[in-house]
């Protein structure tokens, strides 16, 4: 744990937010927020982003597949808890990005994941490239 503390991201390190709750239906036996309840709160950060950015996962004719999601867990989370999630754009290509995220409960940073997000046209199925208007906005919500 000692490594991971080193190199823990910090608040600062992000501009776009969303807030949560941990919910008692989000622990696991040990008492804690399990690790699938913790990929959801940033998939919620996720899909919140693209929604805001203009490019609905639900609606439309493209959305987002995740072609790579690795979560480190840094920090015990328990109920009851209020939680801040900070997401950040890390890198573009011309069909994907990569996302950072991390999970805080006040300064601690709880968790941190690395996503990489392929853009898609929903009749295809196939990656299409990003928007100029949707890399724009990303990059002005979380760049």
């Amino acid at each position: 744990m000692n490594d991971m503390a080193d190199t823990a991201p910090s608040p600062s390190d992000y501009t776009y937010w969303i807030d949560e709750h941990v919910r008692f239906s989000d622990l696991d036996p040990l008492g804690h927020a399990n690790n699938a309840a913790i990929s959801g709160y940033f998939e919620s950060a996720r899909v919140a982003l693209f929604h805001d950015a203009g490019n609905s996962p639900v609606s439309g004719p493209r959305s987002v597949v995740i072609a790579r999601l690795a979560i480190d867990f840094r920090a015990e989370l328990r109920y009851p808890a209020k939680i801040r999630i900070g997401t950040r754009v890390t890198r573009f290509g011309r069909s994907s990005l990569t996302l950072a995220g991390a999970v805080f409960q006040g300064d601690t940073c709880v968790a941190s994941c690395e996503v990489v997000c392929v853009i898609i046209d929903l009749g295809s199925r196939r990656s299409v490239e990003i928007d100029p208007d949707l890399r724009a906005k990303l990059t002005e919500l979380a760049g």
